[in-house]
């Protein structure tokens, strides 16, 4: 029998390059970025996949990621959630982020803080 190897690609549709924390931000203790990065995933495998936060940053205690009403709490090094099947090779993932700001941050604009990337299990 034939075996088939396990691919997965992703695209990026939409990735904000910044988050501007205001002082309200800072006075709630967090800020909300909806639809922050936007994915296009393609995959053959039935076995699902994960998906990576990888960056440092000195902005926020945890990041808690929102995908379709399902919530995840990572630390402020990153982490990974498995995103099972979904029953179709090509997927949209619109992810949306809770940031809890650490106490000695000062408003303004700041990069990014992390990347996300999708990889097989």
């Amino acid at each position: 029998s034939a075996t088939v190897v396990g691919r997965i690609s992703q695209s990026i549709i939409h990735q904000e390059p910044a988050i501007n924390v205001t002082e309200g931000d800072l006075k709630k203790g967090f800020i909300e970025i909806p639809s922050g990065t936007v994915l296009q995933i393609r995959t053959n495998t039935k076995n699902g996949y994960a998906l990576f936060f990888e960056g440092s940053n000195e902005l926020f205690k945890e990041v808690v990621v929102v995908d379709k009403g399902r919530t995840v709490t990572l630390s402020s090094h990153g982490g990974f959630v498995h995103q099972p099947y979904s029953g179709s090779n090509i997927e949209v993932k619109a992810l949306s982020y809770k940031l809890q700001l650490k106490g000695n941050i000062q408003p303004g604009s700041y990069p990014f803080p992390f990347r996300v990337k999708a990889s097989l299990l």
